[in-house]
Formats: C-alpha cells, structure tokens, sequence
C-alpha cells in the first residue's frame, strides 16, 4: 500500500519492518500480509513494503526489525473475568504451568515462606488434577506438611476446594459444623472432616478470607495482571462479569485506568449482583450509566454474562432448569437494555438453556426490534443444538466460546457421552451459519488464563487427559483460530471497524510471537509467548530477543 506524501507524514512512534505482518484484512480492504508497518498517535498510519515506509522509518522515534518473523494484530480475549482476578493477582498463587504435585506444593511452601505465619495461601481455579503428573491434587495433610502455620485453600476450578488444618479453623469449619447453604463439607466414614469443601456456597467462605487485599494490593494486582496478560500477547480483554461479582469489585481496576496504569484494553460486560433483584439492579444500572460509557482503554460494553442469577446453568455438568419466574424477569432484563441501548451476552451451556434465552430475546425483538443486528451474543452455546444455532443466526448474534474442555474433557464425556462431547461446541455449524465467534477463555478460575492455549485447542480440539477431543468438523485453520481472538473479537464491543486488523486508522495493538503460529506445528501453539507487545503503539512487553533502533527521531 502506498503511503501518504511526506509532506503529510507525521513523526512515528514505531516502525516494524522486514517481516510477515498479517493484517487480518479483507480482501476489499487491502493486502492480508505486507512487510512492514508504521504506528503513530495510537493508531497505524502505513502498511506495506518496507521501501513503501522507507519515509516513516526516518521519522520514527522506534525501528523494529523483525529479520523475518510473523507479526499479528494484538490478542483481545473476547471472554474472561479479569476483573476478578486482578483485585488478587498478587495474593494468590497462579499454577497453570504447574505440572506436578510436587512443584504445587513446593510452591505452596515457598508462598507461606514470603508471606509469613497466619496469612492466607491459596490459589483460587485456574489448573486442574489433569495437567498434574499424579493426575490428583492435594490433601488436607499434604497441605498441613507444607505450610503448617497458614491457613492454605486451594481451590480447583469449580469443582472441589481443599482447606488444610488452619484453613479450617480460620473458616470456623468444625466436625460439628452444618453444611453452608449450597454448599458441603465432605467427610470420612466416621463424620470427620476431610478438609474438602464442594458447591459455591462452601467455596464463598475461605474465597472471602483467603482473598480480602488492601486498596493498594488491589491495584497492585491489576497491574502485575496486566503484566502477565501482554507478555502472552493480549492488548485486550472484555470482562464478562460474573457470580458475586459487585459493584465495589470495579474500584482498583478504575483508579488504575484514572492513574492511567492499564496496559491492556479493557472492556465490561456487567453481571447482576442482587440475589432476587436483578430487575432493580439493572434498572438501576442503566438509569445511571450510557451505554459505552469510558475510553479506549476502558469502557462499559454491556450488561451480562449473568442477566439474571437464576438463569445460570454453572458448567453444564449437573441437571437445571430456567424455572418460569426467572424467564420472566430475565424478559423484563432485557427488554429494559433494549430500551435502553445496552446490548447482551448470556451464559447458556444446556441446550435447553439457550432455548429459553432465545425465547426471551425473541419475544422482546417481537415487540421493539430492537435485538436483530444489535450485537447480542451467547456465551459458550456448547450444547447447542442445529434449530438454535438457525435462531442465533437469524438474531445476527454471536457466539464466544472458550477452551475450558481441555481441562475437563472427561468430566464432559461422563455426564454429556463421547458422542455429544466431540461436538461441543460445534464450531463448524456456528460457521457454516455465518455466525460470528469468539475466543475467549473464561479464565481465571474456570481455566487457564493463556490465549495460546485456546488457539491451540480451537485448532486441535484436544484435551489434556485425551477424552472428550472435538470432531474435526468443529476444529479451525490456525488463521482462523486467530480471527476470533483479532478481528473476531472486536465484534462483540461493537469496535470491528477499527481494532482487531493492522490497517490505517485501526488501532496499533501489535503481538510478536516466539514461534510462527501460522507454520508452527500444532502442538507448540500451546506454549507460545510473545516477544513484543504493542498496545496503542506503546510497547507494553518486550522480551528483548527483536533488534530495535532509532529512526530519524529521538
């Protein structure tokens, strides 16, 4: 592409050249993979050879020289709750690299060391038994041996959490002690405690002690997160709410983005926070708030993934039903967003869910119009079957979908069968239908948080313990696994028009992977990082492997 006469260039911010920068561009819009490109004011400016940018090198404050390597549009996570996760990054644990038993306890013995006697130790989701060697993870007693002067709570995934002794106490869990509500606390055959706890009732009471932080480690641990985020490559997350997620939960990440501390785009989708008052929250949310409220960096994009709280179906794993006066409520949520020019994402595992989602975005866009084409989308849809796929298509919504199978393939093949498993989601039907999707990964506590390891299950369909592997028919090209974490992606904040393509006026959000992810071999999409992080043509993570140096100005 030809770039504008000198006499209008202005001075650049950086200059990558002598790549293979795919630029996720259609073919009307301009070449799909150039050589070079040059970034300025937040924005890319140029595309094309590197002789076509010979004037912007000169000008430019940073010259990268990527002697070769691929570039991509920066990773934009389209489903995660990082804020969540940020309020704690730095108080808890992190164990998605962890592969042994062994190495996670030594890491809970190393954490109690830096922290001192009586403090809270946990890792709260994010790993699972499978990635581990001895395909278990820790006792009570094992956790005592390690780390006997703390109180320890790990917590995997969402299906079981492990207290060990001062755990327990700390909880004021007893023998004696009654189940919390939704919630157990399991014990041997002679009543005493084992130190595991089950259900989000008994999870909620060491997550509240293990996880309660200062206003300064609170924005410590955005920080540190946004850190690790653009060291994998994202320049972007979009937030999707969640249980006990409350409005106070949003203060760090605020201060941090009014301090002007966010390295990664940051997008909000706003769950209800009110048990049996999700219409008053809602109403009330936006009675206060406009629609897209913030900036480039963050901004409110909706309401969801949870509308309504009786309308979650969890993991899909165990029996529910949407009763009648939760889809009522559910109508009114949505037909107060209509009105109101909020749009929505749902949670909707079961088929049977989805069915009366749709039926209540439906009989709203029955009487407004106001959900065709307004950029509505489903979370997960992993059970979705052919009819409701026609339906979502029809609505011109979308679909995010996340790799939380690699982790659980054989927990779905026990509960959903082999055959049903294989097709979960069913990603070539959601394409064959022309509906949009996105990569996500539901991290932190539901799974790993790497992008790369969902690209890489998009790609493979594989899982760690081998059960439960999609169908071929349901996998993606390696491009096209990257288009729901790029250019994909930008569709479900409504920004497709200037983030998630390298093309002048989109946003310069640029990611060097370590290994080619369009020529690699599949099995090392996993274990990909990035060597340099751009993020509005600002470098938020640079491993130092690239050569770098001044243009003609310093």
């Amino acid at each position: 592409m030809t770039p504008s006469a000198p006499a209008a260039l202005p001075v650049v911010d950086v200059v990558l050249r002598g790549g293979r920068i795919s630029t996720f561009a259609d073919p009307s819009q301009g070449p799909g993979e150039v050589e070079a490109i040059a970034l300025a004011g937040g924005r890319v400016v140029a595309i094309g050879s590197d002789s076509d940018l010979e004037p912007y090198r000169r000008l430019a404050a940073r010259v990268v020289d990527l002697d070769g390597r691929r570039a991509i549009p920066g990773l934009n996570d389209a489903h995660i709750h990082a804020v969540r996760a940020g309020v704690s990054w730095t108080r808890t644990m992190h164990w998605e690299d962890v592969r042994s038993l062994d190495e996670a306890l030594e890491r809970t013995k190393a954490d109690a060391a830096s922290r001192g006697p009586g403090e809270w130790v946990s890792v709260i989701g994010g790993w699972h038994s499978t990635q581990f060697a001895q395909r278990r993870g820790p006792t009570r007693e094992e956790l005592d041996a390690v780390a006997p002067d703390n109180p320890v709570y790990v917590q995997e995934l969402y299906d079981l959490g492990t207290l060990n002794s001062a755990g327990l106490r700390a909880c004021g869990f007893t023998d004696e002690s009654d189940d919390p509500p939704r919630g157990t606390l399991v014990r041997d055959e002679r009543g005493r405690l084992t130190g595991e706890v089950r259900g989000v009732g008994a999870f909620a009471v060491p997550t509240a002690l293990a996880l309660r932080v200062a206003r300064e480690e609170a924005e410590a641990g955005v920080r540190a997160m946004n850190a690790e985020f653009a060291r994998h490559g994202l320049t972007g997350v979009v937030d999707g709410g969640g249980l006990m997620v409350t409005p106070r939960d949003y203060d760090a990440l605020y201060t941090v983005w009014r301090e002007g501390g966010l390295d990664v785009r940051t997008r909000l989708f706003l769950s209800a926070w009110t048990r049996g008052g999700e219409i008053d929250d809602f109403r009330s949310l936006t009675d206060l708030v406009q629609p897209g409220s913030g900036d480039e960096m963050l901004r409110i994009a909706g309401a969801g993934e949870i509308p309504h709280l009786g309308c979650h179906d969890l993991e899909g794993l165990d029996p529910f039903e949407l009763r009648d006066d939760a889809y009522r409520e559910l109508v009114e949520i949505v037909r107060v967003c209509v009105e109101r020019g909020w749009r929505m994402i749902v949670h909707a595992v079961l088929d049977h869910s989805l069915t009366r989602v749709l039926d209540a975005w439906e009989e709203v866009d029955r009487e407004t119009g106001g959900i065709t084409g307004a950029g509505f989308a489903i979370v997960h849809a992993d059970e979705a079957s052919v009819a409701n796929l026609e339906r979502i298509a029809r609505l011109g919504a979308g679909v995010l979908v996340q790799n939380r199978m690699v982790l659980k393939g054989g927990d779905y093949v026990v509960a959903w069968g082999a055959d049903a498993t294989e097709n979960a989601p069913p990603i070539g039907t959601m394409r064959d239908l022309g509906i949009v999707i996105g990569g996500g990964t539901d991290a932190t506590r539901a799974n790993w948080f790497s992008p790369w390891a969902s690209i890489w299950w998009l790609v493979t369909g594989a899982t760690l313990d081998g059960r439960g592997v999609r169908h071929p028919r349901h996998r993606l090209t390696p491009f096209d696994a990257l288009a729901t974490y790029t250019r994909d992606a930008a569709w479900f904040t409504g920004e497709q028009g200037r983030r998630g393509r390298l093309l002048p006026g989109y946003d310069a959000d640029v990611c060097v992977p370590t290994v080619d992810p369009l020529a690699c071999p599949e099995d090392e999409l996993r274990d990909i990082m990035s060597d340099l992080t751009i993020m509005g043509g600002r470098v938020t993570h640079d491993s130092g492997v690239l050569a770098w140096t001044r243009g003609g100005v310093s």
